[in-house]
């Protein structure tokens, strides 16, 4: 059974309220003075480069990375064993599938419980770094409405600086690719790396294992191969 308590694990939000909100339009007032060359870049259609953007959102994207790497190693740190335990049981798994040919239904399923116990810890982590994102965009969304709306007051209401083009957020913040694959967390070489490292090398054993999990044959069939790996 999943224990809720041992998955619940939290960092410090940036609780986007009221109170966060108005700072965010505080700043985006005072520096709106300094940004009229972004603000007219941004409003043409180019993306500042992130060495571009203000310290405020650069300050935001700090925090969010902050947290997210606070969650993952928090999540690492309370499943320790079972995480070891996965390890362990992916070698089991592989070697009873791959190499001796002999399917052991309750083996898997023993490892998929654990599997699954891993996989939604990990999905709570996700979805809490996702908040955390949600609510740093949220205050630049406030910045830059307020240093738009400051820019043109200033302007004499002549638009110099341009309006916020629909859809487009300067410095918007999204989740990296090593958060794509929940099953990345249980590879090291991928759930800190990019999305592209170690995916075209030798499975491994885990990957390996939990490709023979989610690709398990009928009872009485064949043992599916982990041979693709994932």
């Amino acid at each position: 059974m999943i224990n809720k308590a041992r998955i619940n694990v939290r960092v410090r939000r940036l609780k986007a309220g009221r109170l966060s909100s108005l700072r965010a339009r505080f700043h985006g007032r005072r520096d709106a003075a300094g940004l009229g060359e972004l603000l007219r870049d941004t409003a043409a259609g180019r993306t500042p480069a992130d060495t571009g953007l203000p310290p405020y959102v650069l300050g935001l994207h700090a925090r969010v990375r902050r947290g997210s790497a606070r969650l993952r190693s928090r999540t690492l740190a309370a499943h320790r064993d079972l995480y070891v335990r996965i390890q362990a049981e992916s070698v089991r798994v592989v070697t009873q599938y791959t190499v001796r040919r002999d399917p052991a239904p309750a083996a898997l399923a023993r490892y998929g419980r654990s599997v699954a116990e891993w996989r939604s810890a990990a999905a709570v982590c996700r979805q809490q770094a996702q908040q955390l994102v949600d609510e740093a965009n949220q205050l630049i969304a406030c910045y830059w409405d307020a240093a738009w709306t400051r820019a043109q007051a200033d302007g004499g209401g002549d638009g110099e600086a341009g309006g916020p083009p629909p859809g487009r957020l300067p410095g918007e913040i999204t989740l990296d690719p090593t958060w794509a694959n929940l099953d990345d967390s249980l590879l090291s070489d991928r759930w800190y790396a990019p999305q592209d490292v170690g995916r075209h090398a030798d499975p491994s054993a885990v990957a390996q294992a939990l490709h023979i999990l989610d690709h398990q044959t009928v009872p009485g069939a064949d043992a599916t191969s982990g041979a693709r790996g994932r």
